[in-house]
This record gives C-alpha cells, sequence and structure tokens, in this order.
C-alpha cells in the first residue's frame, strides 16, 4: 500500500488540551514498540540499508536525536522564543556502527526525558504556541506532542516495511 511521503503531510494546529495525555500515551508507546519489532532481528539486516533508505539503527537513532530536538521545542514554546530550533535531516552518528541495544538504549533515555518534560509542563502553558520552522503554523505543546508522535508512527511504519522485505 503507498503511503503519503512525511513531507507531503500536513498538520492541524490548536489541538485539544484533553488530547495531550493520549499524545504522550503513544510517545512513551514507541519504546516497547520499537523494542518488539527489532527483538531477535540478526544485526546485520538492521543495519542494512534499502534503496539508498535509512536502515533500522537509522530510523531509531533519528528519533532519539529527534527528541533532543524536541526537548529544546517544548521550552521555546514556553519560553515565547519563535521560530522553534530547526529539524534533524540526517541522523549525526553512524547507528550502523552500534549493537541494536545501544541505539535502543540512547532512544530509551532520550523519549524517557523528553516524555518526563511535557509531564512537567504547566498547564496555563500548554496554550502557549512557537512557529514550527518548516511547516510554518504555531504549535502548542499539544500540538508538538501529536505531530512527534505521528512522527514516530511514519518511522515505525517504515521499519515495519523494511523488516518485511526479508
Amino acid at each position: 500500500m503507498k503511503k503519503i511521503p512525511w513531507f507531503e503531510r500536513q498538520f492541524s494546529s490548536n489541538l485539544p488540551i484533553g488530547m495531550f495525555p493520549f499524545y504522550l500515551e503513544r510517545l512513551e508507546g514507541t519504546i516497547a514498540r520499537l523494542e518488539a519489532k527489532v527483538k531477535g532481528v540478526p544485526e546485520e539486516l538492521l543495519s542494512t540499508k534499502f534503496e539508498d533508505k535509512w536502515s533500522v539503527k537509522q530510523n531509531i537513532g533519528h528519533l532519539a536525536e529527534v527528541d533532543e530536538i524536541s526537548f529544546r521545542r517544548i521550552d521555546e514554546i514556553i519560553n515565547g522564543i519563535s521560530p522553534m530550533s530547526p529539524a534533524v535531516f540526517e541522523p549525526k552518528l553512524d547507528y550502523n556502527s552500534l549493537p541494536v541495544n545501544k541505539v535502543l538504549q540512547n532512544f530509551r533515555e532520550n523519549r524517557t526525558r523528553n516524555v518526563e518534560r511535557y509531564r512537567n509542563v504547566a498547564e496555563e502553558h500548554l496554550t502557549k504556541s512557537s512557529l514550527h520552522p518548516r511547516l510554518k503554523v504555531m504549535m502548542t505543546p499539544v500540538d508538538l506532542s501529536f505531530f512527534e508522535a505521528e512522527h514516530d508512527d511514519h518511522h515505525l511504519v517504515t521499519i515495519s516495511s523494511i523488516l518485511n522485505r526479508k
């Protein structure tokens, strides 16, 4: 089935605050979903690039790096800094040379820290917003958490596609 490319997706803003707990649950759940997907898969397959696209490890590493940016973006929104920091488009590290458990550990640590940061946002700050640099829309912490959850799902689908090639 053909999927919509990430950069062609459109995202809503001003999402209801009452959805925030659901988005955080999705973000936290990505840890277990990734671990389940790669369990028992040979390191070689997890490091393989198909059609010059990122490998499974590179996808996971990218998500860890995105969490670093998101952590910063949450504070930028709360502190009225606009636009937010730019996204990360290429992995900074050579994730393919690392064992998958190290790549997952890095993701787990960054994600846990990021979700905790979201959970500590005061309710009155959930309506503050900042300009997303690529999408050119104002986003609240709630909007950003939804955007991140959708981004996770994009990469989870990509990882499934890679693993189903075998």
